[in-house]
């Protein structure tokens, strides 16, 4: 697999309205991964973010969701992650930035980023992570 290839690969980042998330999401389409897009509130600034990113993912030709959710609430991010599998296949990897209830994602590889992680090393961090690295 080249450093890029993330084809087949699918990814849920919950956090995606926040710059970190939103370059995440566009940087795993870029790499040809599936992405399932979350936001860390169900507000409507949030939705409209998500969507926004969620244009750029299908842009890219690459599968993708938005789920406009609250994810500190367990069971909202727990219905989040069943609706993504159901529509995009098994997650492969949970990238989460900020406040979510880790309790839903217990049993899943999932990597926890603080809202001012540096892009292109998160980015890099993943892709290694999704290809085994």
């Amino acid at each position: 697999m080249s450093e890029t290839d993330l084809q087949g690969k699918t990814v849920l980042v919950v956090g995606s309205e926040t710059e970190l998330g939103r370059a995440i999401a566009i940087g795993l389409a870029e790499a040809s991964a599936d992405v399932a897009i979350a936001s860390l509130t169900s507000d409507t600034k949030a939705e409209f973010a998500i969507n926004s990113a969620l244009n750029e993912v299908w842009a890219l030709g690459r599968k993708g969701l938005a789920l406009a959710i609250d994810a500190s609430d367990a069971e909202m991010l727990r219905r989040g992650v069943e609706q993504a599998e159901s529509e995009l296949g098994t997650l492969d990897l949970v990238v989460t930035i900020g406040g979510v209830a880790t309790e839903a994602l217990a049993g899943r590889d999932t990597i926890e980023l603080a809202p001012d992680a540096a892009q292109d090393e998160a980015l890099t961090t993943i892709k290694v992570r999704l290809q085994g690295g």
